[in-house]
């Protein structure tokens, strides 16, 4: 590995991963407040709608809260551990493989990331700064590293380049 890519490979870290009140109270709250607005319109503008049409809208939004509620409550904990070449998450809900983690929600203080490893369905993870607030930037870090391998092969094509120059 060369000096440049030593310098930038995120060291290992171990992350705790738990269920989320805030992420719990957030999808409590959008439940919530999709019911108000959908009571709202059920009594004020619906008027000319057919009593079915807004069974049916209520029988949507409690859908989308149950599957919110499935979702938050079946939400994986244990370790998040990043080793230089890939993620695991050693847990009793996942398999302890190594696989790629991909950020799909950074809000500086809290990320939604999915772990996918191989032959498994991904797992996707809430992360929060306030679980281990001194290993929060090397998480960050590792997340937006590329593993060992990677940060050798992309350091190839910047060698050769500079060796035909």
């Amino acid at each position: 590995m060369t000096a440049i890519a030593s310098r930038h490979h995120a060291p290992s870290v171990q992350y705790p991963v738990e269920r989320s009140r805030w992420l719990g109270g957030a999808l409590g709250l959008g439940s919530l407040t999709g019911l108000l607005v959908l009571a709202a319109w059920a009594v004020l503008g619906a008027s000319a709608r057919p009593w079915p049409f807004i069974g049916g809208c209520f029988l949507l939004w409690f859908l989308a809260s149950a599957g919110a509620w499935h979702f938050w409550v079946r939400l994986p904990t244990g370790t998040l551990d990043w080793d230089g070449q890939g993620w695991m998450l050693r847990s009793a809900q996942a398999l302890d493989g190594r696989g790629a983690l991909a950020v799909h929600l950074d809000l500086q203080r809290r990320m939604a990331v999915c772990l996918r490893q191989p032959g498994g369905r991904p797992l996707w993870l809430w992360l929060e700064q306030e679980r281990a607030p001194s290993r929060w930037g090397d998480l960050r870090r590792a997340v937006y590293s590329r593993p060992g391998a990677g940060i050798a092969d992309a350091a190839g094509p910047a060698q050769q380049q500079a060796d035909t120059v």
